[in-house]
This record gives structure tokens, sequence and C-alpha cells, in this order.
């Protein structure tokens, strides 16, 4: 089973609703107990466990989140 880490998922997000949407319909990921803490804690709007999180992940593999979540917000066009 090759499951999506939450780097991956963040890179991949495209529309937010669609991708929201798209993860709490899919299984294989909802399986995934990290996706499914990230997902609880968006859900409740804590969003700073969101972030710190990422930063922890990024951190393990030796990424710099604060230059990841730039490239990440870049894709989105300001409205």
């Amino acid at each position: 089973m090759n499951m999506m880490n939450p780097m991956q998922m963040l890179k991949t997000m495209g529309n937010p609703r669609q991708f929201i949407q798209n993860i709490m319909g899919n299984s294989q990921i909802m399986s995934n107990p990290m996706a499914k803490n990230i997902m609880g804690m968006a859900q409740k709007g804590d969003f700073a466990g969101v972030e710190q999180l990422g930063r922890n992940i990024a951190k393990e593999r030796g990424m710099d989140f604060d230059s990841e979540f730039d490239k990440f917000k870049r894709q989105f066009p300001m409205k």
C-alpha cells in the first residue's frame, strides 16, 4: 500500500475545498492515523496543532518548513 505522507498531500493539494472532500472520502488516507489526526485538528480549528505537526515532520526529514510552506502558498493566487 502506497500512502501519501502529509507533506506530499500539501504539495498536491490544488483546490483546498476539493482536496478536503477528497481526503474525507478516501478510506485509504483516513485509515492513516496521522492523516486522521491532521483532519481532526483542522476540523476543530486547531491550525497551530496542524502547523506544529508539519514543522515536526519537516524537521524529521531535514526540510525547512517555512520554505516549503512558502512554496505551497505560492500555488494559490491571492484574491
